[in-house]
């Protein structure tokens, strides 16, 4: 596949780089200047504004899936995950390219899937206050996705390490993973890349867990 990727230079976006890579499908990185990324004959480096949908439309024109895992580590109020998707979403719908995938956040969704104590005590006591922009931010940013006519796969993560990667995760669709307390960056990585591949997953939200 083809795959446009912005977001390349994060934690969990260079995993992403690397394993496609590792799976012969031809990369295109987003990204906004200098950057850590290794020349490799798959690999296409385009610098570029994210938050310009003329800027990025030549990274997406080609692309059989793209991915957003632009996410903000700021802890005060945020909408760079919210900018990133409307700009994103926009440049995909004027070159005419479907398939998106997008990151998100698991701990704001306290419902089916759920434990007692993480549904009732540590999402909307423990996390939701301690996260509330970044959080606030992510479900902005899956609106403007849901609101478009885009192919698209909302994909909700916990808390995400820099561990080693098991070779294995779980996923559940619309709905929480019981005891879905974290995932290694790397393994969310090897689920964006299978979604990529799978069309029973769009439209819907899918989340993950070791």
């Amino acid at each position: 596949m083809r795959l446009t990727i912005f977001g390349a230079t994060g934690r969990t976006g260079g995993h992403l780089v690397r394993q496609a890579l590792a799976a012969e499908h031809e990369v295109t990185a987003v990204v906004r200047g200098r950057h850590p990324l290794a020349d490799h004959p798959q690999l296409r480096v385009i610098k570029a504004d994210v938050m310009n949908p003329d800027d990025i439309e030549t990274a997406i024109r080609s692309a059989d899936v793209v991915f957003d895992t632009i996410g903000s580590r700021d802890t005060g109020p945020t909408t760079v995950a919210t900018d990133a998707a409307l700009a994103i979403t926009a440049a995909m719908a004027s070159v005419g390219v479907l398939r998106l995938i997008l990151i998100s956040n698991s701990a704001r969704i306290a419902g089916p899937g759920d434990d007692w104590c993480t549904r009732f005590v540590v999402k909307p006591l423990i996390l939701r206050p301690l996260l509330r922009h970044s959080l606030d931010d992510m479900a902005a940013a899956e609106q403007v996705t849901r609101d478009t006519e885009l192919d698209w796969t909302i994909v909700r993560a916990p808390q995400l390490t820099d561990g080693p990667a098991k070779g294995s995760y779980r996923t559940a669709v619309d709905r929480n993973v019981t005891f879905g307390i974290r995932i290694s960056r790397a393994d969310l990585a090897t689920c964006l890349i299978d979604l990529a591949a799978d069309p029973q997953s769009i439209h819907h939200h899918i989340n993950v867990a070791d």
